[in-house]
């Protein structure tokens, strides 16, 4: 029995790091990808917008912005549930980057930091962004 009950313990304790590390090299992606499609536009004009819904292929039916220094709590009142990793964000004391949230069945789906050298997020509607590198 101790044997079944450590083999679950480990089995357990694997796939969560698996899972872990799967989903940063999916968020160095997602992130890469916005950076490259803001640099591919940036040539033409100092604000621009994006479609998510265009740009993201995975599903979201919801996505917030979260400007530096956004308290936890206030991360949690607008997405409307607590989100655990929100925290390990650290967008409450950072101001590097903006926190972009895609949520999909009041869970977060995905998650990007956008260094603010890249500009800041403007919301125009639930698929619109734009941009601005003022």
């Amino acid at each position: 029995m101790k044997k079944l009950l450590i083999f679950t313990l480990v089995a357990l304790l694997s796939i969560f790091f698996i899972d872990r590390s799967y989903s940063k090299q999916n968020q160095a992606a997602l992130q890469q990808m916005l950076i490259s499609k803001i640099e591919e536009e940036q040539f033409t004009t100092d604000e621009i917008e994006l479609d998510f819904e265009e740009l993201f292929d995975f599903k979201w039916d919801k996505v917030y912005v979260f400007k530096p220094y956004t308290p936890i709590d206030e991360v949690n009142k607008q997405l409307g549930f607590t989100w655990l990793g929100a925290k390990s964000t650290g967008i409450d004391y950072r101001d590097d980057v903006n926190l972009i949230v895609f949520v999909e069945n009041n869970q977060v789906a995905q998650y990007i930091e956008l260094p603010r050298s890249y500009g800041d997020i403007v919301v125009k509607n639930h698929q619109a962004f734009e941009v601005n590198k003022s």
